[in-house]
């Protein structure tokens, strides 16, 4: 360009402004700080109030964004980036607590119906209730979750949700024991059990630099325990004791016949009555015995007639009756 040229400038463009909710970072804040700075040596006299409109007017950025980092300048000495981690509410946050207990009795009355409260029933449950919120599938399962259920596999085995009159027997067994203990009466538990002879130790020693069976016959070494290649044959015990250990000469041990998986096929009311009328002699007097409720434990004598008996069996038994009176 030639020094004394006419150079026509067109119109400025107007600042451009802010969007609402943008962030402002670090470099433009520190731009606000010093340019109300130079604002001030200019025209010490000035209000914040007007500082903060002149401000404005020439960077684009809103008054209060102005103000809160003239704020914190003033507060630290210093300006910090904007933090832009924004926290959003989850839907499953908006559920206050009596919706969520709400849910939770919902869930519960399936138990009390004896049915299985699935996710998919328990949220239709819910869906259908014009009281509480509807729910998608992801976000209801993250729901059950926050309040504590947990999908497990059923197990058999009911220790807390046991029957009512099982909780009743319970306590007057503990009850009865309580009272003898208070007795001083010497108190005796019997059982019965089943071991295999191929039971061995589930971990044992190896010595790993064996490398093959020649390794070990030429380094004049084994290769280590032979593994177990069946149960072998079971073996039924019956034992007694109490607090003083074991009664003496009160172990019945005799091999299974069956190879059934419950070993209370072995047993019958014969066998038990006898070992029982041997063992008696060896317990303290005026004992308790505590033993559970398998059927050869209690063995009737004489069997109570029922519709599958033959006329002749009647007969006769009507006749022993007979002779008996």
């Amino acid at each position: 360009m030639e020094e004394g040229s006419d150079v026509e400038v067109g119109p400025l463009s107007p600042t451009k402004r802010n969007k609402r909710g943008q962030l402002v970072h670090k470099r433009e804040r520190l731009l606000i700080v010093n340019l109300y700075k130079d604002l001030k040596e200019e025209s010490p006299n000035i209000s914040k109030k007007e500082a903060y409109g002149i401000l404005s007017k020439r960077t684009g950025f809103g008054i209060f964004s102005i103000k809160k980092t003239l704020l914190e300048y003033e507060r630290t000495g210093n300006v910090t980036s904007p933090n832009k981690k924004k926290h959003r509410i989850t839907s499953n946050q908006r559920v206050d607590e009596c919706d969520r207990n709400a849910i939770r009795r919902k869930v519960h009355q399936f138990y009390f119906n004896k049915e299985l409260p699935t996710l998919a029933k328990v949220l239709q449950t819910v869906n259908n209730d014009e009281d509480l919120p509807n729910f998608k599938r992801t976000n209801f399962w993250k729901l059950l979750k926050e309040l504590n259920f947990t999908f497990v596999g059923r197990r058999r085995n009911s220790v807390l949700t046991e029957r009512d009159d099982l909780i009743l027997w319970w306590r007057n067994y503990l009850k009865a024991v309580r009272k003898f203990r208070e007795d001083g009466r010497p108190i005796y538990y019997l059982d019965e059990t089943w071991v295999n002879a191929g039971d061995v130790s589930a971990k044992v020693w190896i010595d790993t630099t064996i490398k093959s069976k020649r390794d070990a016959f030429l380094r004049g070494l084994s290769t280590g325990p032979s593994n177990p290649t069946g149960k072998g044959k079971r073996l039924i015990v019956l034992h007694i004791g109490s607090t003083a250990g074991f009664v003496p000469d009160g172990l019945l041990c005799f091999e299974s016949k069956k190879n059934t998986a419950d070993y209370h096929d072995e047993m019958n009311g014969d066998t038990f009555l006898e070992w029982f009328e041997n063992i008696l002699p060896s317990l303290e007097d005026n004992a308790v015995i505590v033993m559970d409720n398998a059927p050869y434990h209690s063995v009737k004598l004489e069997k109570v007639p029922n519709a599958s008996w033959k006329k002749s069996g009647n007969n006769r038994m009507v006749g022993e009756q007979r002779q008996g009176r």
